[in-house]
């Protein structure tokens, strides 16, 4: 684990709240110098801490339908887990990849454009490696919420909500736009003038297209991609069934899941739990904690609960390409 100070903590967080704002902008909410940030943000990119900025996307907004799938293996070896991985890896659809510990041993979200798309990705996987599978879950995602790590700064409670993975609202984005798209969400820091370059058109322009995307909410938001274990964090799905769910205490818990430091994800999935949430915390007793503090603030409310350590993100883009 990295010791990182209070600076660097608070870099990182700017950067998880909005990772295309200017040096010179988090320099001021940190209260460091504009060459002192770009120092200390290289430092934290050569030691693997910082792993990229990505821009986050509504794909439900052009039109993909985002599933999630979850495989427990059997009868593999470390060899032929890597071969499923790099696998994964190449496909454009999938968009997000993660080796699990606990009931299952991968999950990975795709991005389709049609149930028929989504047939020809689940045939092809399981004409290659059907005798692998021993369980698998599909199921759709309808709505996604993310929090910034307000932990990292050591406050009691988050205070921004970014929504993304809403149900598939096809809007009118042309392919200016979509080409914009596709370079921002592998470098939400990629400059105005880059973007200019590459697509042949002014810098203005750019700036004028990100912010119609962005007042469009198709652009989400600005995030990073952290190692978490050299931050000393441990990344946890949580499932969880309610009882006697109703409007009502679907509003406080979600209340609650917005202001919790340590939640980073709240899912919403068709075919899935009652309430799924994702929790980075330092140890399975951190983990614990939480959990009891639901159970303090909603007594009688939650029935049961699974959970798993996601332990290796290998994959994390918000546009299949």
């Amino acid at each position: 684990m990295a010791k990182i100070d209070l600076k660097n903590r608070k870099i990182l967080y700017e950067l998880d709240v909005n990772s295309r704002q200017s040096f010179q902008s988090i320099a001021k909410k940190v209260g460091l110098s504009k060459d002192a940030v770009i120092y200390r943000i290289k430092n934290l990119q050569e030691a693997g801490i910082i792993k990229g900025f990505h821009t986050v996307l509504d794909n439900g907004k052009l039109g993909f339908i985002p599933f999630r799938l979850y495989l427990r293996l059997q009868n593999t070896t470390p060899e032929k887990e890597q071969e499923l991985i790099d696998y994964f890896m190449q496909q454009k659809e999938v968009i997000w990849l993660m080796s699990i510990e606990g009931e299952y041993s991968i999950g990975l979200a795709t991005y389709v454009k049609s149930i028929k798309e989504m047939n020809d990705f689940w045939k092809k996987l399981f004409s290659r490696y059907r005798n692998y599978i021993d369980k698998r879950w599909l199921t759709i995602y309808t709505r996604v919420a993310y929090y910034p790590r307000a932990f990292f700064i050591g406050a009691k409670q988050n205070s921004a909500e970014f929504v993304c993975f809403t149900q598939p609202d096809e809007l009118d984005v042309a392919e200016l736009e979509l080409g914009i798209l596709k370079l921002l969400s592998q470098n939400s820091r990629l400059p105005v003038i880059e973007i200019a370059k590459k697509l042949k058109i002014t810098p203005k322009t750019v700036s004028k297209k990100i912010k119609e995307l962005e007042k469009n909410k198709i652009i989400a938001g600005y995030r990073t991609m952290f190692d978490l274990e050299k931050l000393g964090y441990q990344y946890f799905k949580v499932h969880i069934n309610v009882k006697d769910m109703d409007e009502k205490k679907e509003k406080m818990i979600k209340s609650f899941l917005r202001q919790h430091p340590n939640i980073v994800y709240d899912n919403e999935i068709l075919g899935g739990y009652d309430l799924e949430i994702e929790i980075q915390v330092p140890s399975l007793n951190d983990l614990r904690k939480v959990l009891n503090e639901m159970k303090e603030q909603f007594p009688g409310i939650i029935k049961n609960y699974t959970y798993m350590l996601f332990y290796k993100e290998h994959k994390y883009v918000f546009f299949p390409v």
